[in-house]
């Protein structure tokens, strides 16, 4: 009995500490004058169903349990270190931009097997299949936002059709092929 309520300490633990993700927003579209973007939790839940749908779409090609868990935990340093916009971290931070985010999540995660820190680590490296797809769908996620608050009149958001790094498919051509369809809607040139 007192492994459970030590499993569930833990996990309470875990909860109070990543509590604020529902409250950090994307910082990248704050900065362009959206008011009230998503929050680091609803880029979370909506990065977890495209990684499910496109995994469904192509069966066998991955392990959706190893994707989905990913999916869940890529952000959750963000719950301290905040969202970190791209330019920012690209210019000023680098790779120390990484380390940070991988100290905090194993800091997080440190009462739990190293599964979670492992596929945390996965996940910054793009080292698998999975992994690949899930840094495609983050930009493709981003991108959705994007043409969505374009729709709604929302922020400056121009700049984004310009870097061609905000449509890095990894060289999955499904997650091609989605933002083809993503700047077709948006009546835009996807950059090269």
């Amino acid at each position: 009995m007192s492994d459970c309520n030590n499993f569930s300490e833990r996990v309470l633990k875990l909860f109070f500490q990543i509590h604020p993700l529902d409250r950090v927003p994307r910082a990248g579209f704050l900065l362009r004058g959206v008011p009230e973007p998503e929050s680091v939790a609803a880029h979370s839940h909506f990065m977890a169903l495209l990684a499910l749908l496109y995994a469904n779409d192509s069966p066998g090609m991955y392990d959706v349990g190893k994707l989905l868990s990913m999916a869940l935990i890529h952000d959750l340093s963000e719950a301290q270190l905040m969202d970190i916009p791209m330019p920012v971290a690209n210019t000023w931070l680098g790779k120390a931009k990484e380390d940070a985010e991988r100290g905090v999540f194993n800091t997080l995660f440190d009462a739990f097997p190293p599964t979670y820190a492992d596929l945390h680590d996965e996940f910054l490296a793009a080292q698998s299949a999975e992994a690949r797809l899930l840094r495609a769908l983050d930009k493709a996620q981003m991108m959705i936002k994007v043409l969505a608050y374009e729709r709604e009149h929302r922020g400056r958001l121009d700049e984004f059709w310009e870097k061609p790094g905000n449509f890095n498919d990894y060289g999955i051509e499904p997650i091609s092929e989605l933002f083809d369809a993503i700047c077709r809607h948006a009546g835009k040139t996807r950059p090269v």
